[in-house]
């Protein structure tokens, strides 16, 4: 106990002389921290005491060790600014209710729809990359310290008690497995690239819809950029960047592939040089997440403008031709050739369907399938309207503004159960390293 209170005594005074830049570090003075640590303990107990700390332990298993330490608390950072981004948009979906929006594939009008509605397809896309972090989390927060160098250790080692002390949820249980995997690593990398895939896409809609021919949104002044040059520019140049650091955040992640492929079991050098692409892959994911969410809580939507353009378009030809399937008796291909004549004879004649009028569907329907058809005026009126058109959907899921707000209140008691396993999770770790630092206290004080 003596012995072990004057290493923890010394190391404490390690911690407190490098907090305060008292330190120094000359190149080629230590070949990695570890035997800076030592030295230090050598220097300021003795060889006969600072001479144990290395007892049953490799640079190894300690490496892996501090790589997990760290990362765990970094995931934890990504799990808490995704949830806050994730609000942004909740709250974003509630406040614009009523927005009609344009719905594309293939960057073509589709269908309408409404601005909620695609905020939360984006809500249930980093839901799953909160899932993907929570399961990276528990995977990542496990104890590799004890396996030594592969093989572990002829001393009797308490490893499940080191374990504990450090906040672990469990054990790297095979020794080989504890300093040879780096699995973890290129699943955090991995899980990073989904999640900045998901956040370049959204960029790329902002800035789409942030230009001249949209003008569905605009950016809050701090997010742009001027031109130097031309006076009415407003660049949306942090969300260029999002879309930049989501390419080097997928090449950190084959980076790091490339570099595991090829390595034989056990420990190599090659693992030295994971550390640098997966810190700087954390790094950029979180702050892209942070300017996303600050991008949405001072977003600007410009609802008269989507539903100028969504009632300007043949967007509602689906929808025509459904009533025709439900109310007229056609088959889905017989409605979709009638509804796809009415569309090319309206743009040709410059109209839209708002313009037209049951007579309209009535002579082209005769002319395409022999045949006159019925179709109910107020039926017609609520289809050919953006507005009137969302209630009709019946689907699970759909635009309907009933099924939007259920969705949201679905996603909002999501976020509440993430948000309580995160500080379990936190306060798990915090709790553990208040109990070490207090034994540690102790075993100085009674030194």
């Amino acid at each position: 106990r003596e012995e072990a209170s004057k290493i923890l005594e010394a190391l404490e005074n390690l911690k407190t002389e490098w907090e305060k830049g008292q330190i120094e570090l000359k190149p080629g003075s230590f070949e990695d921290v570890h035997e800076l640590v030592e030295t230090y303990l050598i220097r300021h107990v003795g060889l006969e005491v600072g001479g144990k700390l290395h007892t049953g332990r490799s640079r190894n298993d300690q490496v892996a060790l501090d790589i997990r330490l760290r990362l765990r608390r970094r995931l934890l950072e990504v799990w808490d600014a995704t949830l806050n981004l994730i609000e942004a948009l909740v709250e974003k979906a509630k406040s614009e209710k009523k927005t009609v929006m344009l719905l594309y594939t293939h960057t073509q009008h589709a269908q309408i729809g409404c601005f909620p509605h695609y905020l939360v397809a984006y809500i249930d896309h980093l839901l799953r990359d909160l899932e993907r972090i929570e399961a990276c989390y528990g995977r990542v927060n496990l104890c590799p310290l004890g396996a030594s160098a592969i093989g572990g250790s002829t001393l009797p080692l308490n490893r499940e008690r080191v374990k504990e002390l450090l906040g672990f949820d469990g054990l790297l249980e095979n020794s080989v497995d504890a300093v040879s995997s780096r699995d973890y690593i290129l699943e955090a990398a991995s899980t990073l690239a989904i999640l900045m895939v998901h956040l370049s896409r959204i960029a790329e809609d902002l800035i789409l819809w942030s230009s001249s021919e949209f003008g569905y949104v605009e950016l809050p002044d701090e997010l742009a950029s001027p031109s130097s040059i031309m006076p009415q520019k407003k660049n949306p140049c942090i969300l260029e960047l999002v879309r930049s650091r989501a390419a080097k955040v997928c090449g950190l992640c084959s980076a790091l592939l490339s570099m595991v492929k090829a390595v034989p079991t056990g420990y190599s050098r090659d693992f030295q040089d994971t550390k640098p692409p997966l810190w700087e892959a954390l790094n950029l994911t979180l702050s892209s997440i942070k300017i996303l969410a600050l991008t949405f809580r001072k977003l600007k939507v410009n609802r008269d403008e989507m539903l100028r353009k969504a009632a300007e378009s043949y967007a509602l030809a689906m929808d025509l031709a459904e009533a025709l399937v439900k109310h007229s008796g056609l088959s889905s291909r017989e409605a979709h050739k009638v509804v796809g004549a009415l569309v090319r004879e309206a743009a040709e004649k410059g109209l839209k369907l708002s313009n037209l009028d049951l007579g309209f569907l009535s002579k082209t329907a005769k002319r395409v399938l022999g045949r006159e058809i019925s179709l109910p005026s107020q039926v017609f009126s609520r289809i050919v309207n953006p507005r009137l058109v969302l209630v009709e959907r019946q689907t699970l899921g759909s635009p309907n503004p009933r099924e939007v707000e259920r969705m949201l209140r679905a996603r909002v008691k999501a976020v509440r159960e993430s948000r309580r396993n995160l500080k379990l999770k936190a306060s798990k770790l915090r709790k553990a390293e208040a109990k070490l630092q207090s034994q540690v206290a102790k075993l100085i004080s009674k030194a």
